[in-house]
């Protein structure tokens, strides 16, 4: 039924220990996504000097918007097999440390 989740989040936010390990898995995430964020920026500064990317380590939450042209975002999908949407929206917690100079690179070939 629909109010499950409602029911599950009511104990989660109600109970101490349950809230706890909510914190510390929403901590991590948050760390997570901006150490992500920072990484990309890095990487996008040393492949791609003439744009300037500082804008997403400033930003907040699971998304981001790099700023290209729809071609640029069909050419990152068809040629590299980096998807975002069409107005160049990334998932940046859908990136992976390991392959953010995969990513800073296909952009930079892109521009």
């Amino acid at each position: 039924p629909p109010d499950h989740g409602a029911a599950i989040v009511h104990k989660i936010l109600t109970e101490a220990t349950l809230r706890a390990s909510w914190r510390l898995e929403l901590d991590a995430m948050r760390e997570r996504i901006g150490g992500l964020r920072e990484e990309a920026v890095r990487q996008l500064r040393e492949h791609c000097p003439q744009r300037d990317f500082g804008f997403i380590a400033t930003q907040r939450g699971m998304f981001s918007f790099l700023g290209i042209s729809g071609a640029q975002v069909r050419e990152l999908r068809e040629r590299h097999h980096v998807y975002m949407t069409e107005d160049s929206r990334m998932n940046v917690a859908g990136l992976r440390r390991e392959n953010l100079e995969y990513f800073a690179r296909a952009v930079a070939q892109v521009l």
